[in-house]
């Protein structure tokens, strides 16, 4: 089959670099400061929202759509609400130091 061949997995990494390269483009134009846990964060939420999929797929081929679907919505359920939180935690500005004068 052709999501348990190499070309499929191949396929899927070239999406992921696609897809960062493209967050840091955006993140860039926006002015946002993206550290290592933010990144990480990120990296996670792609994570849930890509296994959504995954977990629908193959539960659409052992013949339990209706249990995949459920997953589906509810994965993507989560992907949302962490989704806007992730956005806000993003755009946040830092905060101006304090000057002691």
């Amino acid at each position: 089959m052709f999501f348990n061949g190499n070309i499929f997995w191949f396929l899927m990494g070239i999406i992921f670099v696609l897809v960062a390269a493209g967050f840091k483009a955006f993140a860039d134009e926006r002015g946002w400061v993206i550290t290592w846990w933010k990144a990480v964060l990120g990296i996670l939420w792609y994570g849930i929202f890509t296994l959504s999929f995954y977990a629908w797929g193959t539960l659409m081929g052992e013949n339990e759509s209706s249990a995949g679907l459920k997953l589906f919505i509810f994965g993507m359920f989560i992907s949302l609400i962490l989704g806007v939180g992730l956005w806000r935690l993003m755009a946040l500005k830092p905060k101006a130091p304090v000057s002691s004068e």
